[in-house]
């Protein structure tokens, strides 16, 4: 080889020496390798779909984000952000629990993953189930005066829920709820249902089929009216009944005008005199028209019987407990010092027969219109209230008038 061309050879590889040492120096001090850090990039949820589609779905968590390390050339690493960077989880295939499920990062050809973290994150899954439950309806609100409520009507009477386990089990009520302010006429709508848990507070995320139901409300008025006592069988002799006693007296009814207008008191079904007699008291029911409901139904109503024994009682009067009435003034009675005692016998309560006596009995004769002479006069007993006089023995007495 001439020495001019060894020459040119020699030069060529010195350049190049030089050149790549000069790249060395531009990329290490013009283009150095840096370090970054990017954090909260949002981690996506691969085959949500695919995982609900077999009766799983996710409780949590609902959002998941990580924080990645990155290594690279300035240039290429000065412009990356979260967008360039992609983070997943794959979450099909699992089944109802607790699974940790590993995340996966991919970043630009032109950078390092370092490290990044959380590396897997604990997922919560629960089954879909479905489940039946009755409505239940309520009211709010005051009706107008003189108004009450009759059983109201839902349709349908169950709702069908779905959704996650735990959510569906924390269900304890479906509600159709109906204002019922101020109403007087029979109540026909249609109302959304409403979930509520056992501390009666709303929940959501769970489906209804129907979400409405159609609810009918009967208005009825008020009356009031007293209760009448059925009796059957007869009473023991020598007895009567002093008194009755129902509890309540009166007796609140609903329905609607037209039943209620010619109710103007309530019977009892009836009720066997011996049966009270052996009790003292007995719970009985009412005997309710057609279209007539109690606005109390569990109103319970109490009969009482107060029985008396009744008994005859004698009580001996003389002449001087008589009264006489108008006799002559000019006339005066002869022989009434040899007048012997008149009997009366009374009957009735003996309770109230004790109490009375001989001072109590008001006799009286009537002389108007009788002259000189001997007459036969009738004794008369004022009436003794429950008191029956019985007999007066004897009924009447020999007077004799004798002029003054």
């Amino acid at each position: 080889m001439s020495k001019e061309r060894k020459s040119d050879l020699t030069v060529k590889i010195f350049a190049l020496v030089i050149a790549i040492i000069l790249w060395s120096y531009v990329m290490n001090d013009e283009n150095p390798i840096r370090r970054t850090e990017i954090k909260d990039i949002e981690v996506s949820m691969l085959n949500q779909d695919e995982l609900n589609h077999s009766g799983v779905v996710i409780m949590s968590p609902h959002e998941i984000k990580v924080d990645v390390k990155l290594s690279g050339r300035r240039k290429d690493i000065i412009n990356i952000d979260e967008k360039d960077i992609v983070a997943k989880v794959d979450v099909s295939g699992y089944s109802e629990g607790e699974k940790r499920i590993p995340i996966y990062i991919e970043v630009p050809s032109n950078v390092e993953l370092l490290d990044y973290s959380p590396k897997e994150v604990l997922f919560k899954f629960e089954s879909i189930v479905t489940k039946e439950k009755p409505v239940v309806l309520k009211t709010v609100g005051k009706l107008g005066k003189g108004y009450s409520l009759g059983k109201g009507e839902v349709r349908p009477q169950s709702v069908f829920l779905k959704g996650p386990k735990s959510w569906v089990n924390s269900v304890n009520e479906v509600i159709a709820e109906v204002d019922v302010t101020n109403k007087t006429k029979d109540i026909n709508v249609s109302v959304p249902i409403k979930l509520v848990d056992d501390q009666g507070k709303d929940i959501r995320g769970v489906e209804k089929d129907p979400n409405a139901v159609e609810v009918e409300i009967p208005i009825y008025r008020i009356k009031k009216v007293p209760i009448e006592i059925e009796t059957i069988g007869e009473l023991p002799e020598d007895y009567e009944i002093n008194n009755f006693k129902v509890t309540p007296s009166v007796v609140e009814l609903k329905g609607y005008e037209e039943a209620l207008k010619d109710v103007t008191s309530i019977k009892t079904v009836p009720i066997d005199i011996n049966e009270l007699i052996r009790n003292k008291s007995v719970e009985t029911d009412l005997v309710l028209p057609e279209g007539v409901e109690l606005l109390n139904p569990d109103l319970k109503v109490k009969v009482g019987l107060n029985l008396e024994r009744i008994i005859t009682k004698s009580f001996d009067l003389s002449f001087d407990d008589i009264t006489v009435n108008n006799l002559g003034e000019d006339l005066y009675i002869e022989n009434k010092d040899t007048i012997g005692n008149i009997t009366v016998n009374l009957k009735g309560q003996e309770k109230r027969l004790d109490s009375i006596t001989s001072a109590s009995i008001e006799a009286e004769i009537d002389l108007s219109r009788l002259d000189e002479g001997t007459h036969d006069v009738p004794i008369n007993i004022k009436d003794i209230d429950g008191i029956t006089v019985e007999s007066v023995v004897p009924s009447s007495i020999n007077i004799m008038l004798k002029k003054q």
